[in-house]
């Protein structure tokens, strides 16, 4: 199963943010608008199924490199793709 992690600079946002794909589809979204603020994660529907349905400890797997890759890029436009064991 393959999780796509794109770090992006979006023109109405003034940070980066990290948009997570599974299987070329719009899963999540993580962002923190300003310093000292939290993390903040949305989800969207599934544009297919009636709902996304994974192994826990896999979403949460991308979950957290998807924050992590975020803390860690300072320029917009890296995009890191990983595979699931």
């Amino acid at each position: 199963m393959k999780f796509e992690i794109i770090i992006t600079s979006p023109p109405d946002r003034e940070r980066l943010v990290a948009e997570i794909y599974y299987e070329n589809m719009f899963w999540a979204k993580i962002s923190k608008e300003t310093v000292g603020q939290s993390y903040i994660i949305q989800f969207y529907p599934h544009p297919k199924n009636q709902c996304w349905e994974f192994e826990l400890d896999m979403a949460l797997r991308a979950i957290v490199k998807a924050k992590k890759d975020l803390e860690n890029l300072d320029s917009p436009g890296n995009n890191k793709s990983w595979e699931l064991p």
